[in-house]
């Protein structure tokens, strides 16, 4: 053991009203939702921290809740990703079930939250850049004049200018908003392992409306874990000025600007992430490549 080891404070508030008050009186907590993602880190338990405060999110009944209409799903922020599987698997967005199945065996997703995958810290699970690709929005807590105060906010505004998920000072997420999407062109791809091999792994999530040649209102998010995301809506406009199907040079154009972004954004990715970057973008233009091809004639 560690000399002087002190265990954790650990507070439970019942409900968001709790929560605000423990939050002011312990500003530096830090929040516990499933854990999934802090008991994997090195030296998490026991810990060299002492007098560590830690805020225990399971008992706030207004985190588990769920609810849907014709147009999104709406998921209190300590839903687990099981969950999300068991209860919206046939009407959600292809993307985010695809993205739900890469992040492991039912012994993590049963334990793993929505809110947590989005608020991880020094680390970017591949969960934001989906989210951003499929317009989500989420419900940010945050305390200003000494009281705990709401705000609906799309994922993007989330992203600073590094790439990372960053609340406001004391700041939560209570709920996040799916909407039921309509495109015809959806894809998501991990290689790698982020939680094994971070530094060489990569996650890409893309939507879109293929209408004849164009794409409409197309999204792509690049995720690499120790980095952050990278998202821009200039990319989005290059894809909106496409007419697929794309030949090899024009593919190699695309490649090329693409990575003008990423590298601007992340300087040192690895040669591996680079390369697989490259693999997940040309397998994406050729998904698209051959919907376009198999569209009846009329519809070119």
């Amino acid at each position: 053991m560690y000399d002087g080891l002190s265990s954790p404070n650990i507070h439970t508030p019942a409900n968001l009203s709790e929560y605000a008050s423990v939050i002011l009186h312990y500003p530096k907590s830090s929040l516990w939702a499933g854990g999934t993602f802090i008991m994997s880190r090195p030296d998490s338990y026991p810990s060299k921290t002492m007098n560590a405060e830690i805020i225990y999110l399971g008992d706030i009944e207004e985190l588990h809740r769920f609810q849907r209409n014709d147009r999104f799903a709406e998921f209190g922020a300590m839903v687990t990703l099981d969950e999300i599987m068991s209860t919206g698997k046939t009407v959600l967005p292809r993307a985010l079930i695809e993205n739900i199945q890469t992040i492991g065996s039912r012994l993590i997703t049963r334990r793993a939250t929505i809110g947590g995958t989005i608020s991880t810290k020094g680390f970017t699970t591949s969960f934001p850049g989906t989210l951003i690709a499929l317009d989500a929005t989420a419900e940010v807590r945050f305390i200003k004049k000494k009281r705990l105060h709401s705000r609906w906010m799309q994922i993007t505004r989330l992203l600073d200018k590094s790439g990372k998920i960053t609340l406001p000072p004391q700041g939560m997420i209570s709920r996040v908003r799916i909407a039921f999407s309509e495109k015809n062109c959806q894809y998501f791809r991990e290689v790698g392992s982020f939680m094994l091999d971070p530094e060489d792994s990569v996650a890409a999530a893309f939507t879109a409306t293929l209408d004849q040649d164009l794409l409409i209102n197309p999204k792509i998010a690049f995720t690499y874990p120790t980095h952050g995301v990278c998202y821009s809506r200039d990319i989005d406009s290059i894809f909106s000025s496409l007419r697929f199907p794309l030949d090899d040079s024009e593919v190699s154009t695309l490649e090329s600007m693409i990575f003008t972004f990423v590298e601007s954004s992340f300087q040192d990715i690895s040669g591996l992430q680079r390369t697989r970057t490259s693999g997940i973008l040309r397998e994406i233009i050729d998904e698209i490549n051959e919907k376009t091809l198999t569209l009846p004639a009329e519809e070119r």
